[in-house]
């Protein structure tokens, strides 16, 4: 392994910029000796000659070409290390870029934001609302830092933290045979005209996973992309369906004419989980975050 110093790359990065070692030297305050050692030690680490000697200003052979943008990138980062140090001792207060699925983000953003923005005032922090699959592709290639999504889902190379279990509900018309029924399982909504969220939603494959094998949808021109939507279908006697507890503990249904009864079943939840990146530099401060939504927010539903 090479023993390559950081004051090497330094002074190394100066000699390019100064285009002599009597002008590099300068720069960095030392003798033209000492610089002249160090970058030799560097090539003889490394086993490539990276200057052509022979000028007035030195030229760049093709390994120092190579090594300027890798030696600019190492020194910016050990640059930043006392600031990370410093953010440690304060974690999350720089920025913090997280996806949500619709069926939670209108039901739980009015309560994240302003918990989130109380508890940590200097975070910078945004949000983005999409289908499970591209917040999660965001994730992996570093666009969001973390997603609150539902799961069962493929979670290829990310971490989580669960933060709440959402049971499923049937909503059906006040005037339904079903609706005076204390709760219900599959068999008993066999043959129900179901609605679902368009394909894409991960409440969708939820819902048919909790039912047991896919329901007959109403022959219909209508596509359902909200839980709202499927709320005023059930409403206007379109069909049944199941909705998840966390809509419910909400305004979802106050003002609507539906009877929600508890389902009862092997899969009759989902889980909801912030997701980040596995191995992430900053999953210490996605775990406090995710320690933040729970307590703040998911256990006060």
């Amino acid at each position: 392994m090479a023993n390559i110093s950081i004051r090497q790359l330094q002074y190394f990065l100066a000699l390019v910029k100064a285009g002599s070692f009597s002008g590099a030297a300068e720069l960095v305050g030392v003798t033209q000796s000492t610089l002249s050692a160090a970058i030799q030690g560097l090539e003889t680490e490394l086993g490539a000659v990276l200057i052509d000697r022979g000028g007035r200003r030195i030229q760049l052979l093709p390994a120092g070409e190579d090594l300027v943008a890798r030696a600019c990138d190492i020194v910016a980062l050990v640059g930043e290390l006392p600031e990370h140090a410093r953010l440690a001792e304060r974690p999350l207060t720089t920025r913090l870029r997280m996806g949500v699925i619709p069926s939670i983000a209108p039901f739980m953003l009015p309560k994240i934001l302003p918990a989130t923005s109380k508890s940590f005032p200097d975070l910078d922090f945004s949000v983005r609302e999409g289908l499970t699959r591209p917040l999660l592709d965001a994730v992996r290639s570093g666009s969001l830092d973390v997603a609150l999504i539902a799961l069962p889902f493929p979670l290829d190379k990310l971490e989580r933290r669960d933060l709440f279990i959402d049971h499923f509900y049937l909503a059906v018309t006040r005037d339904h045979a079903l609706s005076n029924h204390s709760y219900v399982q599959a068999p008993d909504i066999e043959g129900q005209p179901f609605l679902l969220l368009e394909n894409g939603h991960c409440l969708r494959e939820h819902v048919i996973t909790a039912i047991g094998s896919k329901p007959s949808e109403m022959a219909t021109n209508v596509h359902a992309t909200s839980i709202m939507t499927l709320v005023q279908l059930v409403e206007f006697g379109m069909g049944v369906t199941l909705l998840p507890g966390l809509a419910l503990k909400t305004s979802l249904n106050r003002n609507s004419d539906i009877q929600i009864i508890p389902y009862e079943g092997k899969n009759n939840s989902r889980t909801l989980s912030l997701v980040w990146r596995e191995g992430a530099a900053r999953r210490h401060e996605y775990q406090l975050f995710a320690d933040h939504l729970k307590k703040n927010c998911f256990d006060k539903i």
